[in-house]
């Protein structure tokens, strides 16, 4: 990803929590697999912005310094290599344990596609975030001034979360429940991080799979997803994994505050 089109999509998703990164074998994509016109008409396909909905929010069920927000805190990094890690859980193994360039060239180009879709989609309604709309209200993660009044329509973190959960899915099949809900619960994170309301995430996520869908059309993605599945093969043989798992598991059984 040129580093031009990874800041702007990391200011886009209102996530990916530094500003650096890249595909982790020195050549990073510039593009992503989908064409202009493809992405165009995805946002073309898109639902305007539904009207403005506090009550909507969950914000007084998961409070601040509890296992839900922090887990919410450590969704906020969307890019690979490091996004891949909340998919270690669903797929009971350690992604990070070694490099996996072809997973994280994958993931990155998809998170170019999510950058492009989200930044036509925003074009059509502006809708202000949680956090600047309800006083008082402050999110779980740092934030620069752009990211505070950029729309939270759509929730392009949904958009990525469930693209990536899709993608998990189709690389650990055995998995595909557990991977795909950590695709939305990586959506929910930005309404727990008070970055989107609810109905943004939902949308999002409807979103993102349909990204998805047309990315694997591209010959190129074929190619990539099966370097990037005897990758994921690979780290389940090592039989590694990761540590943080019961943390995640505490901070998301029913009714965690």
């Amino acid at each position: 990803m040129r580093r031009a089109t990874a800041l702007a999509a990391c200011a886009l998703l209102g996530g990916c929590a530094a500003a650096s990164g890249g595909a982790g074998d020195g050549r990073e994509p510039a593009t992503g697999y989908l064409s202009s016109t493809t992405l165009d008409a995805l946002a073309a396909n898109a639902a305007p912005p539904p009207l403005e909905d506090p009550a909507q929010a969950r914000f007084d069920a998961v409070l601040p310094g509890s296992d839900r927000w922090w887990l919410a805190i450590v969704h906020a990094e969307l890019r690979p290599p490091k996004a891949a890690q909340h998919f270690d859980c669903a797929l009971n193994t350690r992604l990070a344990a070694t490099p996996r360039p072809a997973l994280t060239r994958l993931m990155n180009r998809l998170l170019i596609d999510v950058g492009g879709l989200g930044e036509r989609v925003a074009r059509q309604g502006y809708r202000p975030r949680p956090i600047s709309a309800v006083a008082g209200l402050e999110p779980c993660q740092r934030t620069t001034e752009a990211m505070r009044r950029g729309s939270s329509w759509p929730a392009t973190g949904a958009v990525a979360g469930a693209a990536y959960g899709e993608l998990f899915a189709a690389l650990a099949p055995n998995r595909a429940t557990e991977a795909r809900a950590t695709g939305r619960e990586i959506g929910v994170s930005r309404v727990v991080c008070r970055m989107n309301w609810d109905a943004d995430v939902a949308a999002g996520q409807e979103m993102g799979r349909g990204l998805y869908a047309q990315a694997v059309a591209d010959p190129a993605f074929a190619v990539d997803l099966d370097a990037a599945r005897t990758e994921v093969a690979e780290a389940l043989a090592e039989g590694l994994t990761n540590a943080g798992c019961a943390a995640e598991r505490r901070a998301l059984r029913p009714g965690e505050d």
